[in-house]
């Protein structure tokens, strides 16, 4: 370690705010021109620091970030071993589904797969690090199989027991609009088109919908555990934030067809749409739509806190699927997709119902089930 950068954290540790951000900017420039050494000890070190309680400003946090936030963004081999040699020191503490991202969308998967997959990483950091970078690359790349280091680390979660195993290398056809295109700009993230009740859109109650369900006579099912796991997209937005869930489902004694969910969403006591105030406005879905939907909200912050990152992200959007389609807990990822392809899906417009924030996260997705006797319905919203 440079005597410089112990002087450096020296005066970190008693440095005002301005001399904070002038610090930033030497990381950039220093990284932007290729000193990743220096850029690797410094964080080492900073690292150090904060676990020793030396960070009482916060300022080494701060700057610890900021400086492998540049190693993960800066393409190339060299910049990468030294991020990769800093996860190995016991006391990194930023983010690793973080770092995974950001070095998914920025590093080519060639050096990804000779800098971190070459050798099995030891360190629990630098492990859980590896085992994020794979399945963010996997939503990136389509070339991940083709690479027998990726294979082989894969094959080392599922023998271990990690959560990320279950997700498969591939993506299922469903998924396909959720990789990253080559051209896409720095801040590229997919979309989910809003529900607005814009004319031919919208699904109308009509009265022969309404006596073919006049005896449905539905019954709500729900126990705290599939509620649980089908909120598993957005628990985050309650833990880390103000966020509330509704999940709820319900039990049909006769089928409903998709042709008359309109008239069965009035029929149901949503917590959403209490029956005083204005009815829920039900929009068709496909099921990539209802896919990408719970991914977003997975992957994306919530008003406070942070997202749960793609490998996560999509792990926790499967994991609201196969709740919300009847699955059990540990159902095969493959098998959910099956039961989602034969699941007729709908989006529910938030706007009309004041349970909604309808600031900027918002999200209402109901499933009939195969057979049309089990309906399910997912809500949640956060504010800041």
């Amino acid at each position: 370690m440079g005597n410089d950068i112990t002087r450096t954290v020296d005066g970190l540790c008693e440095a005002e705010d301005s001399d904070v951000s002038v610090l930033r900017a030497e990381v950039e420039s220093r990284v932007a021109t290729g000193e990743f050494g220096w850029a690797g000890d410094l964080a080492a070190e900073l690292a150090a620091r904060t676990a020793a309680g030396e960070d009482r400003k916060g300022h080494c946090a701060a700057v610890l970030y900021w400086t492998l936030n540049a190693l993960a963004a800066r393409p190339g081999a060299d910049s990468l071993r030294a991020l990769v040699r800093v996860l190995d020191s016991p006391h990194q503490s930023v983010s690793p589904r973080y770092l995974a991202a950001v070095v998914a969308h920025g590093h080519r998967i060639e050096d990804i797969a000779d800098v971190v997959f070459d050798q099995v990483p030891e360190a629990a950091q630098s492990r859980e690090f590896a085992a994020c970078l794979l399945h963010e690359t996997v939503l990136v790349s389509d070339a991940v199989n083709g690479y027998p280091a990726l294979r082989a680390f894969a094959d080392t979660l599922v023998a271990e027991g990690h959560p990320l195993a279950v997700l498969p290398l591939d993506l299922f056809p469903e998924e396909h609009g959720l990789r990253r295109p080559a051209d896409a700009a720095d801040d590229w993230t997919w979309t989910v088109p809003p529900v607005w009740p814009e004319p031919g859109d919208a699904l109308e109650t009509t009265p022969a919908m309404r006596q073919r369900t006049a005896d449905a006579d539905p019954t709500e099912t729900g126990v705290p555990a599939t509620v649980e796991a089908m909120g598993a997209a957005v628990a985050h937005w309650l833990a880390q934030s103000n966020g509330k869930i509704a999940a709820q489902e319900f039990w049909l004694p006769d089928p409903v067809t998709p042709e008359d969910v309109p008239a069965l969403l009035a029929l149901l006591p949503l917590t959403p749409w209490p029956a005083d105030e204005a009815p829920a406005r039900l929009h068709p879905s496909s099921p990539d739509l209802a896919l990408r939907t719970l991914l977003t909200a997975a992957l994306r912050a919530p008003a406070y806190g942070h997202g749960c990152y793609g490998a996560y992200g999509r792990l926790a959007a499967w994991r609201s699927l196969a709740a919300l389609t009847a699955g059990p807990a540990d159902t095969p990822i493959a098998e959910t997709a099956d039961r989602v392809r034969q699941t007729s899906w709908f989006r529910i417009g938030t706007a009309s119902a004041p349970w909604f924030h309808n600031v900027a996260w918002d999200l209402a997705l109901a499933a009939l089930r195969p057979g049309g006797q089990e309906f399910a319905v997912l809500a949640a919203t956060d504010t800041d």
